[in-house]
């Protein structure tokens, strides 16, 4: 199987919501809750707007169905 940029999602931050730096091209912080990502992004000067907020993220090699 390909790794795939989700499939590194699901190794690194099962069960997580991230914030994806469109400009960056890679996740710049992680977090349990939508307001605890903001905490940390704002700790790091990052404006939450300027980010893609995906999750949360399927364990590895799980299957779901909606």
């Amino acid at each position: 199987m390909k790794n795939t940029f989700y499939t590194t999602l699901q190794k690194k931050y099962p069960g997580e919501l991230v914030a994806i730096d469109e400009r960056q091209g890679k996740v710049v912080a992680s977090g349990k809750t939508v307001q605890e990502l903001e905490k940390i992004l704002r700790k790091k000067g990052i404006d939450p707007e300027t980010c893609t907020f995906l999750g949360p993220i399927e364990q590895y090699k799980q299957i779901s169905v909606y």
